[in-house]
């Protein structure tokens, strides 16, 4: 467990089913075989909706796993979207803004206006998870990485963890308690090193992960807003 003396919190988000209410690899997907790009020339778009789903078909019929899937999705993105001037990543990023959670306003709007120290970390591709986390008003983003070796993980698990950790030595907060807000057991290695956990998934699941983990505070998600006092002082009080 980390130190929990009186210095302020460090609030880590999740992005997938906690920041969104949504999965976004799944829309992220939906976007290629659709091909909504717009401005991009019928001939590619038609090019990058057929290679998607002769993917996800390889997926779903066991061909290939989903770090494969992902790895060669975001190839196909880069491919695609080269030279387009972010239209894109425009539209896509446009697209999940509607879907992020209406009761974490007050959170992200506190996050945009530097009242509170947080960090994005997700799983998801930094190629349109950057885009999208700056635009939330965040200045420290960890995502799955744009260029990455065929095989290497998604930012998951103890990848995540140890990432997340490691970008807040580099900013001098590794002694900070750990605020955490997320949605899955996946983030079981982060949630292990946090010392309070906001919890968006099932309510039966938080129940049962609270009775097995000691010495951390596992809240329901809806309960998010209790941060703000104890983690982001009044702009006239910043420290």
């Amino acid at each position: 467990m980390p130190d929990t003396a009186t210095s302020r919190p460090v609030v880590v988000f999740d992005l997938d089913g906690t920041i969104l209410s949504v999965n976004s690899f799944r829309l992220w997907v939906a976007q290629m075989i659709a091909g909504r790009f717009p401005g991009m020339p019928i001939g590619r778009r038609a090019a990058l909706s057929q290679a998607a789903l002769r993917l996800l078909l390889a997926r779903k019929a066991g061909l290939i796993g989903h770090e494969a899937l992902k790895w060669n999705l975001q190839r196909r993105w880069q491919k695609a979207t080269h030279g387009d001037g972010g239209a894109g990543e425009d539209a896509f990023v446009g697209r999940l803004r509607g879907h992020v959670r209406p009761e974490l306003a007050g959170l992200l709007a506190a996050v945009a206006e530097r009242r509170l120290e947080a960090v994005l970390a997700t799983a998801a591709a930094a190629d349109y998870a950057e885009a999208l986390g700056r635009r939330l008003g965040f200045s420290h983003i960890l995502a799955t990485p744009r260029l990455r070796e065929s095989g290497t993980p998604s930012l998951v698990g103890t990848r995540k963890r140890d990432a997340v950790l490691a970008h807040l030595a580099g900013l001098g907060w590794q002694h900070r308690p750990i605020i955490f807000f997320t949605d899955h057991a996946d983030d079981m290695p982060l949630i292990r090193r946090s010392h309070t956990v906001y919890w968006f998934g099932p309510e039966e699941e938080r129940q049962a992960l609270a009775g097995e983990l000691q010495g951390i505070t596992l809240l329901p998600g809806r309960r998010g807003g209790d941060v703000l006092p104890a983690a982001a002082p009044t702009p006239n009080d910043r420290s």
